[in-house]
């Protein structure tokens, strides 16, 4: 079962809609409702947007709900609010940039599952005004003219952060969450 994790965000059922039209069963859990244990039974995680901001909330309690992702033994994809929590848990800065709402053009770095059959100039749909540094020993996948880390990866676990809104980016997004979902563990 794919968990997809809800911060709050009004995107988040867009997740669920497009999870399901790539042929897999998915449910949505409230972040401060689901238990560890619950998340853990899950055979994928994917970490929505929110409208809170890091640089104005206290981090702990993400931290101690979400410190077992490090362990690795989950694929999760953290979108936006998800992807800075990614960062976080593995010590990058957050930051408050320029509000950014747009399409923008993702310029791919380094080729990685999840940019299977993608152009290495991508557009996808941007809605943030934070941003994170790349953790250290991370992969740093793509970036824009907006933010630097658009995209990362754990150098081996099955982890990965988008800065940018896929569920909202047409084929383009729906790609990228298919191939997170295609990903098997080795």
């Amino acid at each position: 079962m794919i968990t997809i994790v809800n911060f709050g965000s009004s995107k988040t059922p867009l997740i669920s809609e497009m999870v399901t039209s790539c042929g897999k069963e998915n449910r949505v859990v409230n972040w401060n409702e689901c238990s560890i244990d619950e998340l853990k039974k899950s055979s994928k995680i994917i970490f929505g947007g929110s409208p809170a901001m890091f640089t104005e909330i206290d981090h702990q309690p993400f931290i101690e709900k979400f410190n077992f992702v490090k362990e690795g033994k989950i694929p999760v994809l953290g979108i936006c609010f998800g992807h800075q929590l990614m960062g976080i848990l593995h010590g990058a800065t957050i930051f408050r940039g320029e509000k950014i709402c747009l399409m923008n053009k993702i310029h791919v770095l380094k080729q990685d599952v999840l940019f299977e059959g993608l152009f290495p100039e991508t557009i996808m749909s941007e809605d943030h005004t934070e941003g994170i540094s790349l953790p250290a020993g991370f992969i740093h996948l793509a970036t824009s003219i907006s933010y630097t880390n658009e995209c990362m990866r754990h150098p081996v676990l099955p982890l990965w952060g988008v800065q940018f809104h896929p569920e909202v980016s047409n084929e383009n997004g729906k790609n990228l969450i298919g191939n997170f979902l295609k990903f098997r563990m080795q």
